[in-house]
């Protein structure tokens, strides 16, 4: 009996120690997962800067041309300079969680099932994703530059 017992004592602790390690292999995955969406959340945020450079140039050269002494000074233009400040404030905010995700030790995140501090990777007090306030933010900073560019014949992107 008592090699049946080493035996079956042996293999208790052989599957305990595969959960254990797929515990590991899914805590790591988990992690991996949080900063790929981070990162694609980043990569959203660059081209929304982008755009709003692009909208940016397009509409201090229209109020340079039409004589306007300090573009700056324009509602629309002051709009479209907050935007890129809040993206990258944004984008920042991403990259600090991506290294608290990175810094976290495993067994910090094998207690949680994967889940961030208990928020399941959620963020906190975000109003929108990436993709929720594209239209709208772009729609608002790019109207009237849009309908202008039309007037002068350029064509929109």
């Amino acid at each position: 009996m008592g090699f049946e017992n080493n035996i079956k004592k042996g293999a208790e602790s052989g599957i305990q120690a595969i959960k254990d390690g797929t515990n590991v292999v899914v805590s790591e995955v988990s992690k991996l997962l949080k900063i790929s969406e981070k990162k694609i959340d980043i990569n959203s945020y660059k081209k929304k800067i982008e755009k709003n450079y692009t909208t940016l140039g397009e509409l201090v050269h229209r109020y340079l041309t039409d004589g306007v002494t300090n573009p700056l000074d324009q509602a629309d233009v002051r709009e479209v300079l907050q935007n890129i400040y809040n993206y990258n404030e944004r984008i920042q905010e991403l990259q600090s969680e991506i290294e608290i995700i990175r810094s976290m030790g495993t067994s910090q995140t094998e207690g949680n099932n994967g889940e961030l501090n208990g928020d399941n990777g959620e963020e906190k007090e975000e109003p929108e994703s990436p993709g929720d306030s594209e239209g709208k933010e772009d729609a608002e900073t790019s109207s009237d530059a849009g309908a202008e560019q039309e007037g002068e014949g350029q064509k929109d992107k």
